[in-house]
């Protein structure tokens, strides 16, 4: 999920077209049906626990990648991804605010870690 952000050999420029493509498509979702102020901080927030995820699986669970807290921490940003796209679906409607939600999580994850479009592949 977003792991290219985070992939020393993505270039530079190709990260942010992706991160301009995103924030269009989160705007022009977001005029034609817009969620709730407290909804996009919810979505804003699971982007930070994404990160706050990832940075403990990188460097805490990185020499076991099986076990128990690794699995945990791949699906706890799912869990509560689902979960808000299911709060926030309207008269059964999910597809709209299901978009925007990943969209702004997706927009938090790229916006609050900004070191990562500084890492660059070294070859030796």
């Amino acid at each position: 999920m977003l792991e290219f952000w985070f992939n020393p050999q993505t270039s530079l420029t190709k990260k942010l077209l992706i991160l301009i493509v995103i924030a269009i498509t989160t705007a022009v979702l977001y005029t034609i049906q817009p969620l709730t102020i407290a909804a996009i901080l919810m979505f804003l927030g699971t982007g930070i626990i994404f990160l706050i995820c990832r940075y403990c699986k990188t460097h805490f669970t990185a020499q076991n990648p099986s076990g128990l807290v690794y699995r945990l921490l791949t699906w706890i940003p799912i869990a509560l991804l689902i979960a808000l796209i299911f709060k926030n679906m309207q008269n059964g409607e999910i597809l709209m605010p299901g978009a925007q939600g990943i969209g702004f999580m997706a927009l938090a994850v790229c916006l609050f870690s900004p070191l990562s479009l500084l890492h660059n592949n070294k070859s030796e």
